[in-house]
């Protein structure tokens, strides 16, 4: 009996001297978080105060109920998801400052459509958190296991019916940003854009512009816990910020806030992703219409190809949707310098939004197409020209040197 004792403390001590007690921190896995990331997104993007106590509660009720689980999580386990996995350690009261910064002065449908971008950025910085999603098709795959249609349209949490997940994830962001490592490091620039907004200096906020005046790259990065910014070097070579230049308190009455970013692709400050959608979109032209002249073309991109599925294959990429309309964009981009394209005198803008009348009512998919292709087109001008800007200029050498000579046999 005695031995049978001693060899169970022994067992007892081993046991708990290998680390074993359970957590009191049990993190969701990687299905639960999603929809609970999605879920909190949702509740943020209508400017809910986190620091109510019903404000995770809800949250997780709804959630349960999309799921039909009955797996629960505390407020305190909610508070320590949020901030070590979906924030990378900043706290809540920084992401609730920087979200108020993103919807001031907004009104009406400015602020659904902002509310989407949030939600938007919010999935996209979840997916970079987690080893899942690996390219677009993994992660739709894992938001239909996550039952993330559901948590979108769930009332609520001010979910909206009309709101689908291909909304949310498209293979079109996902390659602008480079897959899933472009996808890391833009997740790593919206931490610090968040940490920037809502961090405090002895107790009070003290935000500032993390982006350089000349390049308009980032000179701080995100760094270890809570809202920690390291000076780092910009596209323009300047040398970093000491952190009491760069991180002190911006004088009342200082610059204006440069203008608000919207969704994960407007952190691409270089322009490069929308370069490579360009790119990929006039091979798609190129490949399909290989003779046509580009009034021919622009009618078959509303007329009789506007129904064209999308395919697998990366050299038959549909027209219709949100795709449609960057593919009709791109196009007339390409094509804006060519004098005899009279039609587009008045600018590519100007063109489609006089095309919307005639399409209005009985044709929903070209006035979808068209309007796509409005909203893609501001988008694509600030790219491509952010692109170009970034590119060095060719060395000057002077006079061209003198050809070389034949090779002595």
């Amino acid at each position: 009996w005695r031995q049978a004792k001693d060899y169970q403390r022994s067992m007892h001590s081993l046991f708990s001297a290998s680390g074993a007690r359970k957590s009191k921190h049990t993190l969701p896995n990687e299905r639960e978080g999603f929809a609970l990331a999605v879920g909190a997104s949702m509740q943020w993007s209508k400017l809910r105060d986190s620091s109510n106590p019903m404000f995770f509660h809800n949250i997780v009720e709804e959630v349960k109920r999309c799921e039909g689980t009955e797996r629960d999580w505390s407020k305190e386990q909610m508070v320590h998801f949020v901030q070590a996995k979906l924030f990378g350690g900043i706290p809540q009261y920084a992401v609730e400052k920087w979200i108020q910064s993103e919807f001031l002065g907004k009104r009406g449908d400015e602020i659904t459509e902002h509310r989407k971008a949030l939600i938007e950025v919010f999935i996209y910085r979840y997916l970079a958190s987690v080893d899942s999603g690996v390219d677009s098709t993994s992660a739709l795959a894992l938001a239909e296991k996550a039952h993330i249609q559901e948590v979108l349209q769930c009332k609520g949490l001010g979910g909206r019916a009309d709101w689908v997940v291909e909304d949310f994830i498209s293979e079109e962001v996902w390659n602008d940003l480079g897959g899933k490592a472009g996808l890391k490091a833009q997740s790593k620039k919206l931490l610090t854009l968040i940490a920037a907004a809502g961090r405090k200096v002895h107790g009070q906020y003290a935000p500032i512009d993390p982006y350089c005046k000349d390049c308009g790259e980032l000179k701080f990065q995100h760094q270890g816990d809570r809202c920690k910014l390291e000076p780092v070097p910009c596209g323009c070579g300047a040398e970093p910020l000491d952190n009491a230049d760069g991180l002190r308190r911006p004088p009342p009455g200082g610059e204006p806030p440069r203008q608000r970013q919207r969704g994960m692709n407007e952190l691409d400050r270089t322009g490069q992703g929308i370069l490579e959608t360009y790119q990929r979109k006039l091979k798609v032209i190129a490949t399909r219409y290989p003779e046509l002249e580009p009034k021919a073309v622009v009618s078959k991109l509303l007329g009789s190809d506007i129904d064209t599925d999308d395919h697998e294959d990366d050299e038959s990429v549909g027209v219709t949707g949100k795709q449609g309309g960057r593919l009709l964009a791109c196009y007339l981009f390409s094509v804006k310098d060519d004098a005899a394209l009279t039609f587009l005198a008045q600018g590519i803008k100007a063109w489609l939004e006089a095309q919307l009348p005639k399409y209005a009512v009985v044709h929903p998919v070209q006035t979808s197409c068209l309007k796509n292709a409005v909203k893609f087109l501001p988008e694509l001008e600030r790219g491509l020209a952010a692109a170009a800007a970034a590119r060095a200029p060719a060395p000057d050498f002077g006079d061209a040197p003198p050809p070389p000579p034949p090779p002595d046999f």
